[in-house]
């Protein structure tokens, strides 16, 4: 398989990842409140959510590459945030 079909095998299934959590939910139970709370309840699915693009565009050859990086990055700066928040609460 190329990179690019493992790139579209990828986004398939981090849409499907992103599609649970955002309705069924991760199973991380949020005891914060203000931005704590909204951090721990959508951090996780916001994270899926830029690489479910990041991964369809690598697949599709589509968007200057500075747009797939920053879709990346933007995916590991969410899951760190929500991973501290989640630590730190």
């Amino acid at each position: 398989m190329t990179g690019r079909r493992w790139a579209g095998l990828g986004a398939v299934v981090a849409l499907a990842v992103t599609i649970v959590f955002a309705t069924i939910g991760d199973g991380v139970e949020s005891q914060g409140t203000g931005w704590r709370a909204w951090v721990i309840d959508y951090g996780h699915t916001i994270t899926w959510a830029f690489l479910t693009v990041a991964l369809a565009l690598v697949a599709l050859n589509w968007g200057p590459r500075r747009l797939r990086d920053a879709l990346f990055w933007a995916a590991l700066a969410s899951y760190a945030a929500f991973m501290a928040t989640l630590l730190t609460r």
